[in-house]
């Protein structure tokens, strides 16, 4: 059974951890909400955390088509793990053509916020188009701008104007919490993670290949995002913390 938006209160959401959080959206929701996740660890966590209350659940992955190889063995491993079918939602081969013809294959360099654009949120305009609840793996420790404007739940709006709650379970968790569960629970995780080069360079985001470095971990976790860009280094999934 459905609640009307008017009947939801975010005050009384934001106050759930992340277990109670999530009962509410499967129980309440049914098919019409969906954790999306890129497969950081935060992603694999709540999927655990979702799975261990017994309910039917979906998850999506939005396919820029651009991820690593150990990004896809990882998707892979995560769906044997669970025995569940992640939904993958991906760029249309014509708006890739189209990209391409305007900027060049080069686009992530030269348009990135366009080529984000076609590969990450018209991808996840479709996902969301089959949702009434949405279910990210934002943190607030992941950058100023995500603790400044992200709560754990939040109303967004679609391209036609329909109301989406948008939450966020693991908002107040850390990066050691993660760290920390995905240990305890020996949980499936991006490989990628163990690479260290020889000049110490090491991976805090993953992402597609061009636009995620490894680097030096005084350079904080966000460094090798975009690491020709400055400020909030955000694709536009999550551009005002909130929406897409």
């Amino acid at each position: 059974m459905r609640t009307l938006a008017a009947d939801i209160d975010l005050g009384r959401l934001a106050a759930m951890d992340a277990p109670q959080l999530l009962r509410y959206a499967f129980e309440t929701f049914g098919d019409r909400v969906a954790l999306g996740t890129s497969l950081q660890k935060t992603g694999i966590v709540m999927i655990d955390l979702v799975h261990k209350l017994g309910l039917p659940y979906r998850v999506f992955f939005v396919d820029t088509l651009l991820n690593h190889d150990q990004t896809y063995q990882l998707l892979h491993d995560v769906q044997q793990h669970y025995g569940i079918t992640i939904e993958r939602f991906s760029p249309d081969p014509e708006d890739i053509e189209s990209l391409y013809r305007s900027v060049g294959q080069y686009a992530h360099f030269f348009a990135r916020t366009t080529c984000c654009h076609v590969r990450k949120t018209i991808p996840l305009r479709k996902a969301l188009a089959t949702l009434d609840v949405w279910i990210a793996g934002l943190r607030a420790d992941q950058s100023e701008h995500r603790d400044e404007q992200s709560s754990k739940a939040i109303w967004t709006t679609d391209d036609d104007g329909r109301r989406i709650l948008k939450l966020n379970p693991l908002l107040d968790w850390t990066a050691d919490d993660v760290q920390r569960y995905t240990q305890d629970h020996g949980l499936p995780y991006n490989k990628l993670y163990d690479y260290v080069s020889p000049y110490g360079e090491r991976f805090s985001v993953i992402g597609c290949q061009a636009c995620h470095i490894p680097v030096r971990r005084e350079l904080g976790p966000r460094a090798g995002k975009f690491p020709w860009e400055q400020g909030k280094k955000e694709c536009g999934m999550h551009a005002d913390g909130s929406g897409i």
